[in-house]
């Protein structure tokens, strides 16, 4: 990211990491365990023929319960005949409207999907058995202004076996904080556009993580789950397992003021649009592309009414989100599938083994999504919204005579590129490509390359011929201070310049072609 800062300093007057949306879900995991399921009906001497009159029982004291606390709290209660309905406006206005500091908000109901345990006939054994299946029944929604953690609610799954999801943003846990810690702010949606002291607010921002979650879910459990005691008395205190569903992690760049990001967004946009392709996308997830890659890299832009663009990268279920806010440029990174990543292995440190859902793992969520954060930054650093390159452009069309080594006597002249001829631009996207950001390339792989897009004909040269062809293109490179050798070995990156100026000329190049379309 320091690229990036580095490239746009003059505008930006701070940067706030942190967690955004999170999504745990709560199961009991017992009932799924071996017999479990059984040895809790027959403790609660429910017979299977007789499994779902008990659950209608269970369902109907839970649906009590909750309308018991609704009349003692007063709180808001509505049935939304949608599940569309968006029930944070909902929330949101009835704090504005009641002025709620604190405490529960309103109480929501809707009819939804959800996966529930039931029993059916199996006729091979001739026996009822147990079966998960995917079934439709009534969902509380509790929404709390808490006190610690901001707006966030609680649903539970009033069907057997009560699954809970809860719903946190650490954007809203942040502003909560800065407020009882008296540290001056401003605000937009759920983003923080000026902050007083950063270094005290990216210090709150990093405790979200460190939080005790396994007693804070527990007790959210608590109070909305009547039957809850019931159930840990018979698998001996054992109760809700709690696992990360989803993860968002944004690292926001407060730009001095909205104008300037307004001009320098379609930039960002336009360059994600025509250079950003799948090697880069793997690139920012810390991934490389190999012969034996089956993952696919999708990338999109859409457009919101009054809001502006958004630009998306998917793989694997992840994925990587760039849009502004206010005066804030966001990247975000998403995590639905935590094994795509490595984490350190219980049992020998020094092995990785795939990430999983733990919330244990929250830290690691953290680190992983904060690296592909500036892995995406620092790619937007090739743009340059000024005429500044034009001069940079300009020279390597022009001769150059330098020396390649400290060993070398004798100066080397190197002609100029012909910036659009298309073999140029080839190689220009040939070297330019994300997966070579981390290791670099050699002579070999440009070959390759050059070969697989038939700039080089094969039949026609021979492997020597082509080796010394690419070894004097790689030095030509080098002379226009294009690309650098990294030290101490046979390979090559693009320099920080010649990212900048390539970038330029094939977003040129791409926009040259697109015109000629239309």
């Amino acid at each position: 990211m320091e690229k990036f800062i580095t490239q746009f300093k003059e505008h930006i007057s701070g940067v706030l990491r942190g967690n955004d949306r999170v999504m745990i879900k709560g199961y009991i995991t017992e009932f799924y365990h071996n017999n479990n399921f059984y040895y809790f009906l027959n403790k609660e001497q429910v017979q299977l023929k007789d499994y779902k009159e008990y659950v209608l029982k269970i369902t109907s004291k839970i649906k009590e319960y909750i309308e018991c606390t609704i009349k003692q709290t007063g709180c808001h209660y509505q049935y939304l005949r949608s599940s569309e309905i968006s029930k944070e406006d909902i929330a949101r206005d009835i704090i504005r409207e009641s002025n709620i500091a604190t405490g529960l908000v309103c109480v929501l109901s809707a009819v939804e999907p959800c996966y529930a345990l039931s029993v059916i006939y199996n006729k091979q054994t001739g026996k009822l058995e147990k079966h998960s299946e995917y079934r439709k029944c009534q969902h509380y929604y509790f929404y709390y202004n808490d006190k610690e953690l901001g707006l966030m609610h609680i649903r539970l799954q009033t069907w057997f076996p009560f699954s809970i999801q809860i719903y946190l943003n650490g954007k809203e846990y942040l502003k909560r904080q800065l407020g009882n810690e008296g540290i001056e702010f401003t605000s937009f949606d759920n983003s923080v556009t000026w902050v007083e002291d950063f270094k005290r607010a990216q210090h709150i921002a990093d405790k979200f993580i460190e939080k005790k979650w396994y007693a804070t879910f527990d007790n959210f459990a608590a109070k909305i789950n009547s039957f809850l005691p019931r159930i840990k008395e018979i698998f001996n205190g054992h109760a809700y397992q709690w696992y990360v569903e989803q993860c968002e992690y944004a690292t926001d760049v407060m730009f001095k003021e909205r104008e300037q990001l307004a001009l320098l967004m379609p930039k960002f946009i336009e360059y994600a649009s025509l250079c950003q392709m799948g090697d880069d996308v793997f690139t920012f997830f810390g991934r490389t592309v190999h012969g034996l890659c089956k993952g696919e890299a999708v990338s999109d832009r859409k457009h919101f009414f009054g809001q502006g663009f958004r630009v998306k990268f998917k793989l694997d279920r992840n994925s990587i989100k760039l849009y502004d806010k206010s005066n804030v440029l966001r990247v975000e990174t998403t995590i639905n599938n935590p094994g795509a990543f490595k984490v350190s292995a219980p049992q020998n440190k020094k092995k990785w083994a795939p990430m999983g859902k733990s919330i244990a793992n929250l830290y690691r969520y953290a680190e992983v999504s904060k690296a592909c954060n500036e892995r995406y930054l620092n790619s937007l650093a090739e743009v340059n919204p000024t005429s500044l390159l034009t001069g940079k452009i300009g020279e390597i069309s022009c001769p150059v005579e330098t020396k390649l080594s400290a060993r070398s006597q004798n100066l080397r002249r190197f002609s100029g590129f012909n910036l659009l001829s298309d073999f140029n631009c080839t190689v220009f996207e040939a070297i330019n490509s994300g997966a070579f950001a981390i290791r670099g390339f050699t002579n070999r792989i440009i070959r390759g390359l050059l070969e697989k897009f038939k700039v080089f004909q094969k039949e026609t040269l021979s492997d020597k011929q082509l080796s010394n062809k690419v070894t004097r293109l790689i030095a030509k490179l080098r002379a226009h201070k294009l690309i650098t050798k990294i030290q101490n070995t046979a390979r090559y990156r693009v320099s920080h310049l010649g990212a900048q100026i390539i970038s330029q000329i094939l977003l040129f190049k791409k926009q040259e072609m697109i015109f000629k379309i239309c």
